[in-house]
């Protein structure tokens, strides 16, 4: 901590923080106490967890599976950026860490740039299977068989609000006479052309209802720090198998959870032109900010990842059904909640206009809408999803440009967490060229009382709204500070430059009452004024 002010990514935010303000804060709704529970870096040869590991890969191996072993990777997309390794930083949520799995190639499949070749690989074989692209680091986007497996396991995060893992499709082969100049793409004469849609294949695996050794069967419990093994299959019956090999090597199946891939919504198989895969890990808000970015920084030392392709292809097949995903919808509307909403945000934008506004500045009220498409109709839209999460609901402003560093940006609507409507709840500043996410707010945590200020002091309903500010300089009001994007010393995907096209992303995570993103017309939709500085008349 920085004089009991928050340092994050580059920016002050000029409250107390969380951890001086409330040092027992229990903000995990329904977990034990979450400051007082981490286990610390665990070796991987005397876990638990990795105990039946040989004898889960020799009984593979007997039944006629080759295992190659990946690896899950923390990975800094704003790094990534700056560095000219990726085109686009794809939404990511600023101050959230991210890790991607990455695998070696499948047998008899040409290494990309960057990979070792896979097990039994022979270069001269005419008939090997052309590489994988290489979108975000080697291996990180791979093809796969339908008759093949991803196995993880290791340990889940330490507490924090919010964690996950879930597949994606994520290159798809361009479609002819079609113009893919506004979406990231990449491949060549040999590999075929694709277009990036980062789309998820279903529900995500989340601190609320995954199977670990403190949550068997997804029972109630703490889920943090604790065993679990994901098996991604497209297959049914190759997901039995690898369960029955599991058992074999000790393994509880009450820990066991399945990341189902949709057969008939993906085109699978390691030809030319055939779909690429991606798998993320991602996490929000630690109850412990050390302890956390230890975790994920180190998260390969958490998880063993094993690729398991038969030696010989199956040749029948018994897919994974495409899901119904679980219900946004629910009976009960921010509107219900919140009747008197019109009233209270209409009173709560005339005063902030009256008190930034005046004739120092120009104000514009940013129209807000849906922002990122569900997986499947992204799929079927042909449309990049920007690794989209169904725990989550994404709404933007319009795009806009800070011109002087007098400029900022007040965003302001329903505390969301408050209503029920999320668990948690964070709008992020984004350069719009590279999709970069440089700072955000977060949640419920920071919200309450935000909005005291512009209503009476007597008003029993203000803690049902927040408002922060986002510009340059550093005041007295809750103001989260804007990076620039030239001279950063982070780098230059860090920050965002004035005069330069931004948004406001918004995400909503979780309805408390259905566990995932709530429906986009069950909330009241957040709002945001863009002020600008007036040019002096000579």
């Amino acid at each position: 901590m920085y004089n009991n002010y928050r340092l994050y990514s580059n920016s002050y935010y000029l409250y107390p923080s969380l951890a001086h303000s409330h040092p027992t804060y229990n903000a995990f709704h329904g977990y034990p106490n979450p400051y007082g529970h981490y286990r610390p870096v665990y070796n991987q040869e005397g876990s638990t967890i990795y105990g039946g590991l040989n004898t889960f890969i020799s009984t593979l191996n007997k039944r006629g599976y080759i295992v190659q072993e990946g690896k899950l990777n923390y990975v800094d997309i704003l790094q990534l950026a700056s560095e000219g390794k990726v085109p686009s930083c794809f939404g990511n949520n600023a101050n959230a860490p991210y890790a991607v799995l990455t695998l070696p190639p499948a047998p008899n499949q040409d290494p990309s740039q960057g990979q070792d070749p896979p097990i039994v690989y022979n270069p001269n074989n005419p008939n090997n299977y052309p590489e994988n692209i290489n979108a975000i680091i080697p291996g990180a986007t791979f093809k796969l068989r339908p008759d093949e497996a991803i196995v993880l396991i290791g340990q889940t995060p330490p507490p924090a609000y919010y964690f996950s893992f879930r597949s994606y499709l994520g290159l798809t082969e361009n479609k002819p006479l079609k113009d893919y100049s506004d979406a990231v793409t990449a491949g060549n004469d040999q590999t075929g052309f694709y277009h990036m849609l980062f789309a998820s294949l279903g529900d995500s695996l989340s601190n609320r209802g995954i199977w670990t050794e403190q949550t068997p069967q997804g029972l109630s419990g703490s889920p943090f720090n604790s065993s679990t093994i994901i098996i991604s299959t497209a297959d049914r019956s190759v997901n039995q198998q690898v369960r029955d090999a599991l058992g074999v090597a000790g393994y509880s199946s009450n820990i066991m959870n399945n990341d189902n891939i949709p057969l008939e919504l993906v085109n699978m198989g390691l030809e030319k032109g055939k779909d690429t895969f991606l798998f993320v890990m991602r996490a929000q808000l630690w109850a412990q900010q050390e302890i956390g970015d230890a975790y994920i920084q180190n998260v390969d030392k958490f998880f063993k990842v094993l690729r398991i392709t038969p030696n010989i292809p199956l040749a029948n097949r018994n897919p994974w059904p495409i899901p119904t995903l679980k219900f946004r919808e629910t009976n009960t509307t921010e509107y219900q909640v919140l009747p008197h909403a019109r009233k209270d945000l209409d009173h709560l934008r005339n005063e902030i206009i009256q008190k930034y506004g005046g004739s120092e500045y120009d104000h514009v009220d940013l129209n807000t809408d849906k922002w990122v498409m569900e997986g499947f109709q992204g799929i079927m839209q042909d449309v990049t999803c920007l690794g989209d999460n169904n725990d989550a609901l994404y709404l933007r402003t319009d795009n806009f440009q800070l011109k002087t560093d007098d400029d900022f940006v007040i965003i302001y609507g329903v505390n969301h967490e408050k209503t029920g409507k999320a668990t948690l709840c964070q709008a992020s500043f984004y350069g719009a060229e590279l999709l970069n996410g440089v700072v955000g707010t977060f949640n419920s945590v920071e919200f309450p009382h935000s909005a005291s200020e512009f209503f009476p002091e007597s008003y029993e309903n203000t803690n049902d709204y927040y408002v922060f500010k986002m510009g340059r300089k550093i005041d007295q009001d809750r103001v989260v500070v804007v990076p620039y994007s030239e001279g950063n010393p982070l780098g230059s995907a860090y920050g965002v430059d004035n005069n330069q096209d931004a948004f406001i992303g918004f995400r909503i995570y979780q309805d408390k009452e259905t566990g995932v993103g709530p429906d986009l017309y069950d909330i009241i939709w957040d709002h945001a004024i863009l002020f600008t500085k007036k040019e002096k008349n000579l």
